[in-house]
């Protein structure tokens, strides 16, 4: 096996592996009742296993079977999947974000009625889970934007 096989295959179990995650976060969110993040999930799982099996058949590659005839298969293959998911993964993370901004908002609201009310640590705690919601609506953005710029890859 050459180094560049051993690589992709060491790639292919990172993937797998993150497919796992995935699994148990889709498992994670179905018990908490969210079926959209656990559906998410699973096709982040998806797209794992699809990594997965790209730098397996990268691998092959690279130890010299069937070289031009599995790189056009892969490139032609994967192309198409890539963007079908990554524009639908940018659509659920821009839904997310603004999902997150609004939370956000409204954690403020409920933070200066409870300051008006006299609830000073309620208060505090309602503030910091606006600044915490409006972290990750900045990071479902950003990966959105990353997502959306993949997908108009050629």
């Amino acid at each position: 096996m050459t180094d560049g096989a051993k690589l992709h295959r060491q790639a292919a179990l990172r993937h797998e592996q993150a497919a796992e995650n995935h699994d148990r976060a889709a498992a994670f969110w179905d018990e908490q009742g969210n079926s959209k993040q656990a559906g998410l999930q699973r096709q982040l799982a998806d797209y794992e296993r699809q990594g997965a099996d790209l730098e397996r058949k990268w691998a092959g590659m690279t130890d010299g079977e069937n070289v031009l005839e599995l790189a056009a298969e892969t490139v032609e293959g994967t192309r198409s999947v890539t963007r079908k998911h990554a524009e639908h993964l940018s659509s659920e993370l821009e839904r997310t974000a603004r999902t997150l901004e609004k939370t956000a908002a409204i954690a403020e609201q409920h933070a200066v009625r409870r300051e008006e009310a006299g609830a000073s640590e309620e208060a505090e705690e309602e503030r910091r889970t606006a600044t915490r919601a409006s972290t990750y609506a900045e990071r479902a953005g950003g990966q959105a934007e990353e997502w959306r710029k993949l997908a108009a890859m050629d």
